[in-house]
């Protein structure tokens, strides 16, 4: 069972297939086993070396009670200490939600390690606040709001999620959606990071009509995911993979 631990935090890794490096960052309440779960793992490990890992505070990563190991810098520090024990200089990334936001964060604080990136699910340019937002229009006028019950009520549709919620470390969890919070305006990372990129989004996420702007300034690929929302463009990989696989071909002949 391999850890990184050069971030001086343990981050369980694994890897499989082979190729050029491919470094998969899951969303908040997931683990990286889901990749696979989900059906994306078997159409990339044929073409790529993929490299998946449990995002702090997730699964069978370190758990600390501080909010500020959970900050991006810190998020960056924990991908870097994977690719780092495995002797990997760059990687092409991919991130999904909150392992999207992180994608932003490598352009943001180490774009010499990026290949290309993909960014799934993510508003870099104001973040979580948009999805706040969105839901605040279906509650009540002035109701108090505990974001991360509504969270684990809607994660919790989804076995694989309710199964780690259960076995996880909910106070890490919690932690894990405050430092989300602070995660506005690196559009300009990616902007200025001058590597390939593709973001996509369901149709109906309410990142949907940021990023695609986001992706045009970048100068990045974008892709809608028809008749999905947020959650359904994550565990929908082929309606996903036929944008993301085209994306990751052309950037590995370059």
């Amino acid at each position: 069972m391999p850890f990184a631990t050069k971030s001086g935090r343990r981050i369980h890794y694994e890897v499989q297939g082979h190729g050029p490096p491919l470094l998969l960052l899951h969303g908040l309440l997931q683990l990286g086993s889901h990749w696979s779960l989900k059906g994306y793992l078997a159409a990339l490990t044929d073409a790529y070396t993929v490299v998946t890992f449990d995002s702090l505070g997730h699964g069978r990563s370190d758990t600390p009670h501080d909010l500020e190991a959970y900050g991006l810098r810190h998020r960056v520090e924990d991908a870097l200490s994977v690719l780092d024990a495995l002797s990997i200089d760059r990687a092409h990334a991919w991130g999904y939600s909150m392992g999207g936001w992180t994608v932003c964060g490598l352009a943001s604080f180490a774009p010499e390690r990026l290949a290309s990136y993909v960014v799934g699910g993510w508003d870099p340019a104001v973040g979580l606040p948009v999805a706040y937002a969105a839901l605040e229009k279906q509650l009540r006028p002035g109701k108090d709001v505990d974001w991360f019950q509504v969270l684990l009520f809607g994660a919790r549709r989804a076995p694989e999620l309710a199964e780690a919620i259960d076995a996880g470390d909910l106070d890490a969890l919690r932690l894990c959606l405050k430092a989300c919070e602070k995660s506005a305006g690196l559009d300009e990372a990616l902007v200025q990071s001058r590597r390939p990129g593709l973001l996509y989004c369901g149709a109906l996420d309410p990142y949907h009509d940021s990023m695609k702007a986001v992706a045009a300034r970048a100068g990045a690929a974008f892709a809608t995911i028809e008749h999905a929302d947020h959650g359904g463009a994550w565990a929908k990989a082929p309606k996903v993979l036929p944008h993301v696989l085209p994306f990751l071909e052309s950037v590995a002949r370059r």
